[in-house]
């Protein structure tokens, strides 16, 4: 899924997660990159979330702070590997995290260094 051929490697974006926040596990990559179908997109790969009942959005932030991000979305808990697309045009240069909240309660529950 994560087709990063053509791609610069020292370009390619990304955080391996093996945390545990608030009595649930989180594991996988992120990667900040090039989807080959176009455009660029958050991949989370082999993202595994244990014990956590709520709804996650995820966001790509500046220094974890969401009121400076992009919402990407709901994850796709169904799969382990999935892609979050980033809006066209959007200069991804100033973003270094990517952070999961819970959806109900906007509370975060993890922040991932890019």
């Amino acid at each position: 899924m994560a087709d990063m051929s053509g791609q610069d490697p020292s370009e390619i974006t990304m955080a391996t997660v093996d945390e545990e926040r608030k009595g649930a596990t989180f594991s996988g990559t992120v990667i900040l990159g090039i989807d080959p179908e176009g455009g660029e997109v958050v991949f989370f790969r082999d993202f595994l979330i244990e014990d956590y009942k709520g709804e996650l959005t995820a966001y790509l932030a500046t220094d974890g702070d969401i009121t400076k991000s992009i919402d990407l979305g709901e994850l796709d808990r169904k799969s382990p590997s999935f892609r979050l697309p980033i809006p066209l045009g959007t200069d991804t240069l100033p973003y270094n995290t990517v952070v999961l909240s819970d959806k109900k309660s906007k509370k975060k529950i993890l922040t991932i260094d890019l």
